[in-house]
């Protein structure tokens, strides 16, 4: 049985996921700045656990200080740039950005692959009070599978195990992009596969082609 006892949320992630590996202590002052940005929940998760990740790095828990740069560049110039309840609070080891709305929960996941910004309009749309963003915090956790931050090639089928074998494991600041760039024509195969400093990928990929909202009914 896990030693990290949460929450039966939490408890149930961790069976899908494993045990966090890397952990990273996450200091009591970014627990302060991201107050208005984040729920209590997930700080209780950080006091745990620090930034960290899952399933032998497919999914991360991550401090927001590190995302802070990257997420302020994909939001310039686009409707969301002015907002300040914003954080990065997730990322995939394909570099899948996931960020959270304070009162509102995850509302857009970033991916840099295509230049996406995927919107979840709906969520936007409510604001809970502290119980209830607690709760979707919760649930955020334990409604996830590893198969949802996989990510295919193009025949439809995962890639992460087989990357994992050959690049190996990622460290906390890496992911798994492609060399040649899907926006210049590249193809996502498992060949055109590499570990890429995450910030660099970002900012490259970013400055190739703006980014694309689209919006999600969910």
């Amino acid at each position: 049985m896990s030693e990290y006892r949460f929450d039966a949320e939490f408890d149930y992630f961790l069976s899908e996921f494993g045990e966090p590996a890397q952990q990273i202590q996450i200091p009591d002052a970014v627990i302060t700045q991201y107050a208005n940005k984040l729920p209590s929940q997930l700080f209780t998760y950080w006091r745990g656990v620090g930034a960290c990740s899952f399933h032998n790095g497919l999914l991360w828990m991550v401090n927001p200080e590190d995302y802070k740069v990257t997420l302020e560049e994909w939001l310039e110039g686009t409707p969301f740039e002015k907002r300040n309840d914003l954080a990065v609070f997730a990322r995939t080891a394909f570099g899948s950005l996931q960020v959270w709305a304070k009162g509102r929960g995850n509302i857009m996941n970033i991916d840099p692959h295509h230049s996406v910004i995927f919107y979840f309009a709906k969520s936007d749309q409510g604001l809970w009070d502290e119980k209830e963003e607690n709760f979707d915090m919760r649930a955020w956790w334990c409604s996830k599978s590893p198969e949802d931050f996989d990510y295919e090639d193009a025949s439809e089928k995962h890639l992460f195990k087989r990357a994992l074998k050959k690049l190996s494991f990622l460290a906390d600041e890496d992911m798994y992009g492609f060399s040649h760039s899907l926006a210049l024509g590249g193809k996502e195969t498992l060949d055109n596969l590499d570990v890429v400093k995450l910030e660099i990928y970002h900012d490259l990929a970013r400055q190739m082609k703006e980014p694309e909202i689209v919006e999600l009914d969910v």
